[in-house]
């Protein structure tokens, strides 16, 4: 779930990087790993780089990046507190990915990193910027797998990638329930493709 900054593509780090001023480079590495969202001060990181743009984009770090103004990304890389505070995200979020947290491994039965466990689920509630969930069966879900990550536990979790996850209801004046299902933009999200070797799905 949590994946090394190494297996993200670096031309999709660079993109975020040649917009972002140099103070907010980090924010751009941040964005593609949902560590933020469980991390202490790491949604409000986000959030306070411009509030109205982070409802707006419905909590979606990667499209806050790309939908705030030149103007206010120029006002808060100037923000001295703003600035250390994302050092800081920055730094707990290397140190995580780092030498500190040590992989689990079970040799007898055969957990490795080379050999994960394999946790296959339907829906998985990891945020709510990542649809991919309906009900409590999925916030367990993804509970298990922010776990996983913190404990070190070599785990792959598969699953499906909706085009339409969770609805959004509403009561209609003569009572009855209205949904609305949002649709899901992968290319809005920090998800990127599994491939082989040879660089085949």
């Amino acid at each position: 779930m949590v994946q090394s900054t190494e297996e993200i593509e670096q031309g999709e780090i660079q993109t975020a990087d040649q917009v972002l001023p140099w103070p907010l480079r980090p924010l751009g590495r941040l964005a593609w790993n949902y560590w933020w969202s469980w991390a202490a001060d790491g949604a409000a990181v986000f959030r306070d780089l411009d509030p109205s743009v982070w409802e707006e984009c419905e909590h979606n770090p990667r499209r806050l990046l790309a939908e705030t103004s030149e103007f206010r990304l120029m006002q808060m890389a100037t923000d001295p507190v703003y600035g250390e505070r994302v050092r800081r995200l920055s730094e707990s979020f290397e140190e995580y990915m780092g030498s500190a947290r040590a992989v689990k491994t079970d040799e007898e039965k055969g957990i490795t990193p080379e050999r994960p466990v394999a946790y296959f689920c339907a829906e998985y509630g990891i945020h709510n910027s990542l649809p991919l969930y309906s009900g409590g069966l999925g916030m367990l879900a993804g509970d298990h797998l922010k776990s996983a990550s913190d404990l070190g536990l070599p785990l792959v979790a598969v699953g499906l990638l909706y085009r339409y996850g969770y609805f959004r209801q509403r009561l209609r004046r003569d009572g009855w329930q209205e949904e609305h299902y949002g649709e899901t933009y992968p290319s809005q999200l920090p998800i990127r493709q599994v491939t082989d070797d040879a660089g085949a799905p």
